[in-house]
C-alpha cells in the first residue's frame, strides 16, 4: 500500500506535458546573478516559465528575474522550410535595428524612403507592412547569424555571384538601387543574396520570443506550453504594421525555442564574443596555440573558450561589469594536472584573485560565480602546468558570462 501511494505522488509530480519531454528538449535558464539552471520548460508567458527538473519538482521563475531561456541542447532545431505555398525566391528574412527578425516578400513602395513588403510566417500572410529605411539593418535570403552586431561604413550589397557593391542604399525591392561613387545602380532580388545598411543597432527593453523558423519579435505578451498554439502579442509598429487585432500571432504549439529579457539597467555578455588583449604561454613554454571560440547555436552567451594549453589570456570588459561567471572543465587524459587560476585587474593595475583551483582526474571541473571589485577592467584567466608539466594541460573555459549593471 505504502509503495502505490508513493507512486501516486510522483505522478502528481511530474506534469504530463514535462513526461513527453526528453533530455533533448530542456532549456538553459540564466538568472539575473548569472546563474544557470538546465530544466525543462513546462509553461511559459511574460509573468513566470513554469520548469519542472529531474526530479518531477516544479519551480515557478519570475521572467523579471531573467536574462534568457535557450535551448540547452547547442544542435540546431530550427526550421528552414518557411514557405509553404509560397515562392521561396520571394522570401526574405528582414532583421530590425531592435533586432527583431520577421519574414517577408518585398513589394514595391510608393515612398523610396521606406521598404514595403508583406510578412509571412509558414503559409500565413500576416498582412501589409512598410518601415523607414533607417530602420532595416539586414535583408538576407538566409537566416541571420546570431552575432555580435557593428556598425558598417557604408551600405552594401551582396549579389549572388559573391560580387559586393558599397555605396548607400536608395531603395529596397523588387527594385533595389544603391549608388555608389561612379555610379547608380539597379538590381532585381534574383540578383541579390544579401543587403546591409549602415544603421546603427537600437538595444529596446522589454521580451523576445524565438521561433524555430528564425522569428525574433518583441512582445508585451506570450503564452506556450507546447501543446497549444504559440501565442504572442507583438509591437506592430515596430516591423511596419498598423496597430490593430494583427498584433497577436497564434504560431505551432511547439515553435518557441527562446525566451530573451532585456532589462533597462542590466545586461549579460560572453567573455568569448571579447577579443583578448593579451594571449601568452605560461610554465617555461615558447609558444601558446591562440584560445578558441566554441560557439552555440542556441544562444551567443552559452559560448566557450577553449584554453588549447598553459596560457595567460587577459579580457577587457565593458564598463560597469560587476559579476563573473563560468564553469572550468579540463579535458581529462593521462597527464592531465594543472593549477587554473582567474583574476580581476582594476584599472589602476590591481590584481584580484577570484579563483585558483587545481584541476585533474580527481578534480576535473570548478564552477565559479564572483562579484567583481568595484572598477574591474580586466578578467584575467591562467593555467599553469601541474605536477606533469604542461602535457595535456587543456581547460575549457565554458559559458564565460559578464554582468554589466549601468
Amino acid at each position: 500500500m505504502k509503495h502505490l501511494q508513493f507512486s501516486i505522488l510522483c505522478s502528481l509530480l511530474v506534469p504530463s506535458a514535462a513526461i513527453a519531454q526528453d533530455t533533448s528538449s530542456s532549456w538553459m535558464l540564466c538568472t539575473s546573478n548569472l546563474e544557470l539552471h538546465e530544466t525543462i520548460i513546462v509553461r511559459a508567458d511574460e509573468q513566470q516559465v513554469v520548469t519542472v527538473d529531474r526530479f518531477g519538482i516544479r519551480h515557478n521563475w519570475s521572467t523579471g528575474d531573467l536574462f534568457f531561456a535557450s535551448p540547452a541542447n547547442t544542435a540546431s532545431n530550427q526550421n528552414t522550410d518557411l514557405t509553404l505555398g509560397i515562392d521561396s525566391t520571394d522570401k526574405r528574412f528582414i532583421t530590425f535595428v531592435d533586432g527583431q527578425v520577421i519574414t517577408g516578400s518585398l513589394n514595391i513602395s510608393s515612398d523610396p524612403d521606406h521598404m514595403s513588403y508583406t510578412i509571412l510566417t509558414g503559409s500565413i500572410q500576416r498582412g501589409a507592412a512598410s518601415i523607414p529605411l533607417e530602420q532595416v539593418y539586414i535583408v538576407s535570403n538566409s537566416p541571420p547569424k546570431k552575432a555580435a552586431v557593428g556598425i558598417a561604413d557604408a551600405d552594401s550589397i551582396t549579389t549572388s555571384t559573391g560580387d559586393t557593391i558599397t555605396g548607400f542604399i536608395e531603395a529596397i525591392g523588387p527594385a533595389t538601387t544603391i549608388v555608389t561613387d561612379r555610379n547608380t545602380i539597379h538590381l532585381d532580388l534574383d540578383q541579390i543574396e544579401l543587403i546591409s545598411l549602415a544603421n546603427i543597432p537600437e538595444r529596446v527593453e522589454g521580451m523576445y520570443i524565438s521561433t524555430n523558423d528564425n522569428l525574433h519579435l518583441r512582445v508585451s505578451t506570450f503564452d506556450f506550453d507546447f501543446q497549444y498554439p504559440l501565442t504572442v502579442r507583438l509591437d506592430s509598429q515596430s516591423i511596419g504594421l498598423a496597430q490593430d487585432d494583427r498584433d497577436i500571432w497564434l504560431l505551432d504549439p511547439d515553435s518557441a525555442i527562446g525566451i530573451t529579457i532585456l532589462h533597462p539597467s542590466k545586461r549579460v555578455v560572453s567573455l568569448a564574443s571579447i577579443t583578448p588583449e593579451l594571449i601568452e604561454p605560461t610554465g617555461d613554454r615558447s609558444w601558446t596555440p591562440t584560445p578558441t571560440v566554441i560557439q552555440n547555436a542556441a544562444n551567443p552567451v552559452l559560448s566557450s573558450i577553449d584554453l588549447h594549453a598553459p596560457v595567460r589570456a587577459v579580457y577587457p570588459l565593458p564598463q560597469g561589469s560587476t559579476r563573473f561567471a563560468c564553469e572550468l572543465d579540463a579535458a581529462i587524459s593521462t597527464w592531465t594536472d594543472c593549477i587554473a587560476e582567474v583574476f580581476a585587474i582594476s584599472y589602476t593595475g590591481l590584481r584580484t584573485e577570484l579563483l585558483r583551483v587545481q584541476l585533474n582526474a580527481d578534480h576535473p571541473s570548478q564552477t565559479m560565480n564572483s562579484e567583481l571589485p568595484k572598477g574591474t577592467e580586466k578578467i584575467e584567466l591562467r593555467i599553469d602546468p601541474g605536477s606533469h608539466g604542461p602535457i595535456q594541460d587543456r581547460v575549457i573555459i565554458k559559458y564565460p558570462r559578464v554582468l554589466i549593471e549601468s
